[in-house]
């Protein structure tokens, strides 16, 4: 049958050749014709791709399938939960959860980890993870970047029987065309000498049909949960791929990551000390080369492979060409570069900076988070910076988006807005908020909505720095008409605005502080406590100084001050001391920010330009 339907392709191909399809209606013949999928059933499109040589012509079939979730069995024993654990454990050990779930235990005396309770007649089923069930249907998942959307290749589709589909009419609807990097893809997925069962979105949802897709994005969480692995496609391999993949994996045996995340030796690793941050790994300038260039692959920066990889087992994998690494030691190893304090260059930092967001755990990160680290990567649809992390969204607010193509993005970002809201009573949306992130009229686009298909930043998150509202709930009404109604105490209006602050490094920050004349206002009182240099230092630094949180390592006032005060071209032993970690995220946190003061005394920072008479709530 093989060979027949090889046979099948060859003559399709030629007969392709010979013809002149030059009118549209021709081409449409060329495309294969979707079976609607059922809205009221569980079922989606599955792509078996059929045995070949790296080179032969693609054979497919496409059928359906019903997703339903595995019913675990009651009768199973529960795991325990970390804090009764716990109170199982001699003194000097302690137990945490790795970022794949498993419990890990520590003992400190000895400074080793195990994943056996140091009793050796503790139950195992009160911490090994549960078995899981078996799903209804057995595949893989495809995490891709579609690329250009040039068609490259077809693949010919076969019928349940083998037969070509639609073959009674020569050359209609019997082909899917591949984009350039699926069909790089599915050549190195494919099989000389057996199928192999895939879900793919470009080919098992049919994209010209709007309603099926809003319908499959409401799956996406399912398909990838219930698949038997997510394979990440990174592109060709390459020699620094294989050599990335290599080291990687290695460091990555080394360490375990924990969910509260700790960073700890794994059981029975051969180097006890790679997990800490002032360890220095033994790699040559060839090895951080061909890590930086495999880090840089463009899967990492699109938008939705946050929730493919995120939602796929410990069995996922990153491919690039033939090689393979399993995405539980990669996101290990990148996380632990990234904490490095020494030794690690200086490009490939910023660059594991970028991918340590997509590393994090996720499953307890608040969706305001989620959204602020990643609705900046690129995707083709404005709506699908809400839908492609939809699936990390709590059900409190997943449940009130509903994913339909035909919703303007403005309308798919105000149920968001309203549905963090309803969830968390609070508007800490807001801070991203500004008509000057809309790239619609200003008429259309309220001033309390953020425009996140544009990169939207705000001057400290709300669990950093200041927080002048404390957790207290907010009283919030949506009356229509694009009209948010909140209840706010008037606080000051702005009386004097300053210079855009323009930071690209630390010594910029010092200048910003000198041209403050910090050691005038040494002695001024602030009208809330301190003096005005604290208060200015403490805007600048945005609340990241040891005054505020003793013990973290950031710098005290004292220490910024004599910083600010060293002659231009030098280097305080005080600088000498702060990270480049702080100096790094705080500088480019208050890049393009204004400073200002109110009629009543006091001083902020903002993210956009303020205007004078604003009130400030």
């Amino acid at each position: 049958m093989h060979s027949l339907a090889h046979s099948l392709v060859e003559y399709i191909n030629f007969y392709d050749n010979i013809m002149n399809w030059d009118t549209f209606e021709d081409r449409i013949r060329m495309k294969y014709e979707y079976t609607p999928l059922d809205p009221a059933s569980q079922d989606i499109r599955l792509v078996t791709i059929l045995p070949g040589k790296f080179d032969d012509p693609f054979q497919i079939k496409i059928t359906h399938a019903p997703l339903i979730p595995a019913v675990l069995d009651d009768q199973q024993p529960k795991r325990w939960p970390l804090d009764a654990l716990r109170r199982t454990l001699p003194q000097s050990w302690n137990a945490r959860e790795t970022l794949e779930g498993r419990i890990i235990f520590r003992n400190y005396d000895g400074r080793y980890s195990s994943w056996d309770h140091p009793d050796p007649n503790f139950p195992r089923e009160r911490y090994e993870p549960p078995e899981g069930g078996k799903p209804s249907v057995e595949f893989e998942a495809l995490s891709y970047t579609w690329g250009s959307p040039k068609i490259r290749e077809k693949a010919v589709v076969l019928g349940d029987g083998g037969e070509v589909k639609g073959f009674r009419a020569l050359g209609r609807t019997q082909r899917l065309g591949l984009q350039g990097n699926l069909a790089d893809a599915m050549r190195h997925l494919r099989y000389e000498d057996r199928s192999r069962v895939v879900w793919i979105d470009a080919l098992c949802i049919n994209q010209d049909d709007l309603e099926e897709r809003s319908e499959q994005v409401k799956r996406m969480e399912l398909i990838y949960k219930l698949a038997r692995r997510v394979v990440a496609w990174l592109g060709p391999g390459s020699p620094a791929s294989e050599l990335a993949f290599s080291k990687l994996a290695h460091l990555g045996r080394q360490i375990e990551h924990t969910k509260d995340g700790t960073m700890l030796s794994a059981p029975g690793c051969t180097e006890d000390k790679w997990f800490s941050g002032k360890s220095i790994l033994p790699w040559d300038a060839e090895t951080w080369d061909a890590i930086f260039e495999t880090c840089s692959r463009v899967w990492f920066g699109r938008l939705w492979i946050v929730q493919e990889i995120h939602l796929g087992n410990d069995n996922s994998v990153l491919k690039c060409g033939p090689d393979e690494i399993p995405w539980s030691l990669f996101r290990r190893a990148i996380i632990c570069i990234h904490a490095k304090e020494v030794g690690v260059p200086e490009k490939l930092w910023y660059k594991t900076q970028e991918i340590k967001f997509l590393c994090e755990y996720l499953a307890n990160m608040p969706f305001v988070d989620v959204l602020k680290n990643h609705h900046k990567r690129p995707c083709q649809d404005e709506r699908d910076k809400i839908y492609g992390l939809l699936s990390l969204a709590p059900p409190e607010i997943a449940r009130y988006i509903t994913p339909d193509y035909k919703t303007s993005p403005l309308e798919v970002y105000k149920s968001v807005f309203l549905a963090v809201v309803k969830h968390e009573q609070r508007v800490s949306l807001l801070p991203y908020s500004g008509r000057r992130y809309s790239s619609t009229p200003a008429e259309e686009w309220s001033t309390w909505l953020p425009d996140w298909s544009r990169f939207v930043r705000v001057t400290t998150p709300h669990h950093v720095g200041f927080c002048a509202s404390g957790m207290s709930a907010s009283r919030v009404k949506y009356v229509g008409s694009g009209r948010l109604q909140v209840s706010a105490l008037y606080f000051a209006s702005i009386s004097c605005i300053g210079a855009k602050l323009a930071i690209t490094d630390f010594a910029d920050f010092r200048r910003s502080g000198k041209r403050l004349g910090l050691d005038r206002l040494r002695g001024a009182a602030y009208p809330s406590r301190g003096t005005y240099r604290d208060a200015w230092l403490e805007t600048l630094a945005l609340g990241r100084v040891e005054d505020r949180h003793y013990g973290v390592g950031w710098p005290s006032l004292e220490s910024l001050a004599a910083m600010i005060a060293a002659p231009e071209g030098t280097e305080s032993e005080e600088e000498k001391g702060l990270s480049n970690g702080w100096k790094i995220w705080t500088t480019g946190r208050i890049n393009g920010c204004y400073l200002f003061s109110t009629q009543n005394g006091y001083v902020g920072m903002i993210n956009g330009e303020p205007q004078q008479g604003e009130l400030t709530p």
